[in-house]
């Protein structure tokens, strides 16, 4: 939702941030006294060099708590944060219960845990596409992308082999 700067209500706000300072431009607004929040995602490494543990769910944004006509400042020009998102006249602002949800889903962990499939779809598999234009297809997966519960399909097709990539909600195994 946009909310003017002459509303006086508090609003959980979108705080762009400098690159990889999620955290340090939570804790310098917690420090100005505004409630601050960066979601936290686990999901599972790729590769070696993917960071370990928690990384922040939305890269380059932050979560503040704030009365525009108060606090602006203070939250505009924190160490860390590039500003509030904008658009247009307004500030893009979070509905409530959309903040409660994500502070809900992690629990007592501290982070949100990546909800993978109740199957685990891995690289070599052969799997049969149940929806959409490829609905009916074998291939055999050459990747999950966990992050956008995805699959990627390697199909036989009469002029070669081509890779597609579907939801992995999408596929059942055999």
């Amino acid at each position: 939702m946009l909310v003017a700067k002459t509303d006086e209500r508090a609003h959980w706000f979108l705080v762009r941030t400098k690159r990889l300072q999620e955290r340090k431009a939570a804790q310098s607004l917690e420090g100005r006294g505004i409630p601050a929040y960066c979601p936290l995602l686990l999901e599972p490494r790729l590769s070696r060099f993917a960071p370990r543990g928690p990384v922040p769910m939305f890269p380059g944004y932050v979560f503040g708590r704030l009365a525009l006509g108060q606090s602006f400042a203070a939250a505009h020009y924190s160490p860390g944060s590039a500003g509030l998102v904008r658009l247009g006249e307004g500030f893009a602002a979070l509905e409530d219960e959309l903040v409660t949800e994500l502070k809900a889903r992690e629990a007592d962990r501290g982070y949100v845990v990546l909800d993978l499939l109740p199957r685990q779809v891995r690289a070599g598999m052969r799997v049969r596409v149940t929806r959409g234009a490829l609905r009916g297809w074998e291939g055999i997966v050459s990747r999950y992308v966990p992050a956008r519960q995805r699959v990627r399909i390697l199909l036989g097709l009469t002029y070669g082999v081509r890779s597609v990539e579907v939801d992995a909600a999408d596929v059942t195994c055999g």
